[in-house]
């Protein structure tokens, strides 16, 4: 029986966010010992056309009113000296994915790992969890990508995340709110898992696959996407659900921050200004998704193992103690990343 849990010692990392997309990037959630994962920014076969003027993102401090003038992207961030410095931020996104493809994205997987074989200390069985999206039949592409590289280097540790969450592509709504599609993603997974089980050289190598789910408000939605993990039942005798894993939650979306003249303080593909919302303002609602599912997966002998990464507004130790005390298993934040930097898994460790 394959090992079902993936492996993530220490239970920290960052989640799929623009601060997770070149090498350097990468490199340096890699190198850091605070971490005990990587996953990298959401990817598509053929990449993502990123466009400026309506992928955007902007650092705010809730209950404070935004100038009209005021930066974009890194340039919003609060600087050490200003008077929020010790405040809580959130974030304000109009992105869309990754321009860079999945198989550029294991290409530089194999850059920095490769490092091993020339005598230096990188690790070795650091996982990287690579979030895709797509179609069910490109998630299919994805994990026979991922499996395989696993397959060629058997030290080298992959998982899959299946991002059905993103509020801010027009022409596709977040597949995990409508059952019938989620239904259709996960039977996707299930035949890749199951094409390629027997493939790999340990069951540690067999790359764990989870979904990243989006913010859900009400009972009925969360009894419907566990319904849809139950009834994904994997192939392998003696395990449950096809998903090892969920990562919750992604960004609110249809969420608006107006500037100081009125008007949409971001820009978007429609013009509305409309985007996701993440870091502080949305951690109350993170911990509540986190607590819902625990409980409920913990229900059927075929959802309890799978395992909760919990985001959503996590900057401090204080945040990833309620994080875990709700039930999740590992902490990963994003918001906080752009904020702090690589520092930030140093910062919540320690409580600095």
């Amino acid at each position: 029986m394959a090992a079902k849990k993936l492996k993530i010692n220490p239970p920290l990392l960052n989640s799929a966010c623009p601060w997770a997309t070149t090498l350097e990037d990468i490199k340096a959630l890699y190198d850091t010992p605070y971490t005990g994962a990587v996953t990298i920014r959401t990817s598509l076969l053929e990449g993502f056309t990123h466009d400026d003027s309506v992928h955007q993102y902007i650092f705010f401090t809730p209950g404070k009113t935004i100038p009209g003038d005021a930066p974009k992207g890194e340039a919003s961030k609060p600087s050490s000296s200003s008077s929020s410095a010790s405040e809580p931020v959130s974030t304000l996104n109009t992105l869309g994915y990754s321009p860079l493809t999945l198989s550029e994205y294991l290409g530089i997987i194999n850059e920095i790992v490769g490092q091993r074989h020339l005598g230096t200390d990188t690790p070795t069985k650091k996982p990287f969890i690579l979030s895709v999206t797509g179609t069910p039949d490109e998630i299919a592409m994805a994990y026979a990508l991922i499996a395989n590289a696993a397959e060629m280097d058997e030290d080298l540790r992959l998982a899959m995340e299946v991002n059905l969450s993103c509020p801010n592509i027009a022409s596709a709504p977040p597949p995990a709110y409508d059952k019938k599609q989620l239904d259709e993603y996960l039977e996707a997974i299930s035949d890749s898992k199951s094409t390629y089980r027997g493939r790999m050289a340990t069951p540690d190598s067999v790359p764990k696959v989870g979904i990243k789910l989006p913010p859900y408000t009400y009972t009925g939605q969360f009894e419907m996407a566990v319904d849809s993990l139950r009834n994904a039942k994997s192939s392998e005798p003696g395990e449950g659900s096809v998903v090892d894993f969920i990562t919750c939650t992604n960004t609110l979306g249809n969420s608006l921050l107006l500037n100081s003249n009125l008007e949409p303080a971001l820009s978007n593909e429609s013009g509305s200004g409309l985007g996701g919302l993440a870091g502080a303002a949305l951690h109350p609602l993170a911990l509540g998704n986190v607590a819902t599912f625990r409980k409920l997966l913990d229900q059927d002998p075929s959802t309890k193992d799978i395992m909760i990464i919990g985001v959503g507004g996590v900057e401090d130790k204080n945040g990833a103690e309620r994080m875990r005390k709700v039930g999740a298993e590992a902490v990963a934040c994003a918001s906080a990343l752009g904020r702090y930097g690589v520092s930030v898994f140093e910062r919540i460790t320690k409580g600095a």
